[in-house]
């Protein structure tokens, strides 16, 4: 069973209510592959034409997993890019966990300014390979 692990910042600014949320949405999906994943819990747009997509980080390695520079890409349910942006959150899973993390992107990495944010997927990057 993969574990909820909050940074704690997260753990002193998230209400019991909203850690329910995230317990129930982790608890809604198979174990990850074996790999890093993200599951999409909420996005939106900034009045500043940026976004914010709000995700559950999944580490599905058997080994502790470092995450550096990322780039992370928020697609439609077609495949179009809606933005695009790299990261570097210097963050670090345990083996079978999940961690919620905020990703904001800029207004000049977003493409599409109005996509609807119930149908994006997001698509991380690590040396090349989504």
């Amino acid at each position: 069973m993969v574990k909820l692990h909050f940074h704690p910042v997260w753990d002193s600014k998230l209400t019991k209510e909203q850690k329910d949320e995230l317990v129930k949405i982790l608890k809604s999906r198979s174990k990850p592959s074996g790999d890093l994943e993200a599951a999409l819990v909420r996005g939106k747009y900034k009045k500043n034409g940026g976004l914010v997509a709000t995700v559950l980080l999944l580490n599905g390695r058997e080994k502790r997993l470092e995450i550096g520079r990322i780039k992370v890409q928020i697609t439609d349910d077609k495949g179009v890019v809606v933005a695009e942006e790299t990261f570097d959150p210097s963050l670090h899973l345990e083996p079978d966990t999940a961690q919620p993390w905020s990703f904001v992107f800029s207004k000049e990495s977003v493409r599409i300014p109005n996509a609807n944010p119930m149908i994006w997927k997001i698509n991380l990057l690590i040396n090349g390979q989504i």
